[in-house]
C-alpha cells in the first residue's frame, strides 16, 4: 500500500522538482560533510605542525597499517568504477541498466566497510591516548561510518532496483552517484592523510 501512496504523490509532483530536490539535498549534504571533513584535517594539521614540545605524537605511535588502507583505497576505486559503468549504462537504457555493474559496485563498497573496520578495530593503541593516536581513531572510524552510510544507501537503492521502482528515475541514479564518488574521494583523502601526518 505504501508503494501505491508513493506513486501517486510522485505522478503529481513536477519531475524536474523531484530531480531539483534530489540533487540539491545530496549536494547540501555533501558540502555539510566536506566541511568535517577539512576540520579535521585542519586540526590534525595544526596539532602535529605545532607540536613544539614533542607531545603530539609520542614514541611507539605508528599510523593505521599500510596494506589494509591500500586495500581499502582499491575496492573503493573499483566500485566506484562499477557504479560509474552501472549508471551510464542506466542513463543510455533508461531501464536498471547492467545490474552485474552495480552490484558487483555494492559488494565492493561492503568489502571494504568490512576491511575499513577491521583496520579501526586492530589499531593497537594503548593507553593513555595522546592526540595523535586521539586523531588517527577519529579518521578512520568516521571513514567507516561514510562507508557504512553508503552501504545502506547502497541497499535502498537495490531494492528500488529489484522492485522495478527505478525505472524514469535516472535523478535517483545521479543523485547517489555524487554521494558514492564523494565518499570515495574523502575517504581516500583521509587514509593518505593519517599516513602522511605523522
Amino acid at each position: 500500500m505504501s508503494t501505491s501512496i508513493e506513486q501517486v504523490h510522485e505522478h503529481e509532483v513536477d519531475l524536474h522538482f523531484l530531480v531539483g530536490r534530489a540533487r540539491a539535498c545530496v549536494v547540501l549534504f555533501i558540502i555539510s560533510d566536506v566541511l568535517s571533513v577539512f576540520a579535521i584535517l585542519a586540526a590534525g594539521g595544526y596539532l602535529s605542525t605545532l607540536n613544539v614540545l614533542n607531545q603530539f605524537k609520542q614514541p611507539g605511535d605508528h599510523p593505521p597499517a599500510f596494506l589494509p588502507g591500500l586495500v581499502v583505497a582499491v575496492l573503493m576505486v573499483v566500485s566506484g568504477l562499477a557504479y560509474y559503468l552501472w549508471d551510464r549504462s542506466y542513463q543510455r537504457d533508461g531501464q536498471a541498466g547492467q545490474l552485474v555493474f552495480y552490484l558487483l559496485s555494492w559488494i565492493l563498497m561492503i568489502a571494504a566497510l568490512v576491511v575499513q573496520v577491521w583496520l579501526s578495530l586492530h589499531l593497537g593503541y594503548a593507553a593513555p591516548l595522546h592526540s595523535y593516536d586521539s586523531l588517527i581513531i577519529l579518521i578512520v572510524w568516521y571513514s567507516a561510518a561514510h562507508l557504512l552510510l553508503l552501504a545502506f544507501i547502497g541497499l535502498l537503492l537495490f531494492g528500488r532496483i529489484t522492485r522495478g521502482r527505478l525505472a524514469g528515475r535516472g535523478y535517483i541514479v545521479e543523485a547517489t552517484g555524487y554521494w558514492w564518488y564523494y565518499t570515495i574521494i574523502a575517504t581516500l583523502l583521509l587514509w593518505v592523510f593519517s599516513l602522511l601526518v605523522g
